[in-house]
This record gives C-alpha cells, sequence and structure tokens, in this order.
C-alpha cells in the first residue's frame, strides 16, 4: 500500500517538475517578427543579433536575454519657429521619415540603450534639434516673398543636410522630409507672399500661352510656305512616291488590295498595285 502511494507521488512529482520544465524553456524560446530584430545578450554584453530569417532561438542559458529592436520605417514631425532672409518670422511642421539600420543595429543599442522607450526618447529630442538648426539655416537663405515660391528647393536642401546628420548621429538612415505650409507671424506678410506666388504663376502661364502661339504661328508659316510654293510640292510627292517605292522593296506584307495616296487636289492621285 505505501509502496502504491509512494510510486503514484513520485510519478505526480516528475508530472509537475517536466511541466515546470517545459513552461520555462517554452517561455524562453523567442524570434524576430518581420520589420524588427532582436539583440541577444549575455551577462550585459551583445551576444548575437537575430532576424526573422534567423528563425527561433533560446535564453535559457544562464544571462542570456533578448531585446527587440524595431527596424520598420517611422515618421517623427516637429514644429519649428524659423527667420526668412529679411527677418520675416514663421513656422513650419518639418516631418522626416527614416528607419534604423538594420546593418548598425548594435551600434545603435549600444548608443541609446536596451529600452524602446529610452531609445525613442532620445532619438526624438537629438532628431527635434537637429531639424530645428537646418530649417532655421535653410529658410534663412530666401526672403519672406521668395518662400512659398521656393518650398520643394528648401525641403531638397534640409533633406540634404540632414541625412549625414542623422546617419552619423542617430544611426539612421533618412527615407524622406516633408515640410508643411509655411505659417508667418504676420498675417500680412503672409497674405502678401502668397500675392507674389499668385503672380508668378499668372505670369509663367502667360509666357506659355506666348511661347505655345509662337510654335503655332511659325508652324502655318511653314505649312504656307511649302504647300504655296509648286516646286515644294512636287518635291514632297517624290518624297513620298520614294517611301512607297522603298516599302514595296521591302514588301508590305500586312497590307491587302492597292495602296492609294491622295494628296487634296482633285485629279492628283498616285496608285500602286498590290502584288
Amino acid at each position: 500500500m505505501m509502496k502504491g502511494k509512494l510510486f503514484w507521488s513520485m510519478l505526480m512529482l516528475i508530472v509537475i517538475v517536466l511541466t515546470v520544465s517545459g513552461a520555462i524553456a517554452y517561455s524562453n524560446i523567442k524570434y524576430a517578427q518581420e520589420g524588427t530584430v532582436q539583440v541577444v545578450t549575455r551577462w550585459g554584453a551583445i551576444e548575437r543579433i537575430y532576424s526573422p530569417s534567423d528563425g527561433w532561438f533560446t535564453t535559457l542559458a544562464p544571462g542570456r536575454k533578448s531585446y527587440e529592436v524595431n527596424v520598420k520605417s517611422f515618421t517623427e514631425s516637429a514644429a519649428v519657429r524659423v527667420t526668412s532672409k529679411d527677418n520675416a518670422a514663421l513656422q513650419v511642421e518639418i516631418s522626416v521619415t527614416a528607419y534604423t539600420d538594420p546593418a548598425k543595429v548594435a551600434d545603435y543599442v549600444r548608443k541609446y540603450g536596451f529600452s524602446e522607450d529610452e531609445r525613442h526618447r532620445r532619438r526624438s529630442e537629438i532628431l527635434k534639434g537637429i531639424v530645428q538648426t537646418e530649417a532655421r539655416n535653410s529658410f534663412a537663405d530666401f526672403g519672406a516673398y521668395e518662400i512659398y515660391a521656393n518650398q520643394e528647393l528648401i525641403q531638397k536642401r534640409i533633406l540634404e543636410s540632414l541625412r549625414p546628420q542623422i546617419g552619423s548621429q542617430l544611426i539612421l538612415v533618412t527615407e524622406s522630409v516633408q515640410i508643411g505650409n509655411p505659417d508667418f507671424l504676420d498675417d500680412r506678410v503672409e497674405a502678401a507672399a502668397s500675392g507674389v506666388v499668385a503672380n508668378e504663376k499668372q505670369k509663367q502661364a502667360e509666357e506659355a500661352r506666348l511661347e505655345a502661339a509662337k510654335v503655332a504661328a511659325q508652324t502655318k508659316q511653314i505649312e504656307a510656305q511649302t504647300f504655296a510654293n509648286p516646286a515644294l510640292l512636287e518635291i514632297k510627292k517624290l518624297e513620298l512616291q520614294l517611301e512607297i517605292e522603298r516599302a514595296r522593296s521591302e514588301g508590305i506584307k500586312s497590307h491587302q488590295g492597292p495602296l492609294t495616296i491622295m494628296y487634296g487636289q482633285p485629279g492628283v492621285q498616285l496608285q500602286v498595285p498590290a502584288r
């Protein structure tokens, strides 16, 4: 009787031990999901970085831990205060889209820590400071009335100046920079600047219409000269006949029946019999 109870007690203990061990082992099985990597450390030192293609791994060994790092694109926005070349104050929102360089994750974590919240907080502070500086430099090269008309150029300059700094300081790859609508603190300046842009667009539209009219006039003049001069008309006929003969010599396989060319004048036709 005692042996039977002892047997069942031992069996129950073994089951409990196996269950607990299995649960512990399962909880230590890790893998990196798409858009992330797993940084594995051993006693605080980076041991290996796992990507989704590496499959699963375990942190069951003593002193082994893993930390997830997001390498997907993110967008950070900052409202910055800047001044134009002629000291007109304005506010504009600048958005930066970037991602953590997967090839430099170890350096990124060493610099900004294993905690995602801490990394993002420090990253945001530095990024906003860099954006403020480069925005101030870029807008300062243009007068108040030039800013609206040169937003694309300003945006490009900010991107070019931010990219190397974000790469070296934040270990991020910059994808794009977008600037919002500049908001001048003095509404009179904003209204005048908008008027300048409208006038410039009107000027460009008028210039385009003038150029189109010139081209159309030249085209009509050439056509009139060509068809008013019998010699030129005869040359056109010969050119057409030459093209027809060249086509005949090469073979017009897709054509069925006779080929007829009409020059627009009654009685003037050129007909080539089909083979």
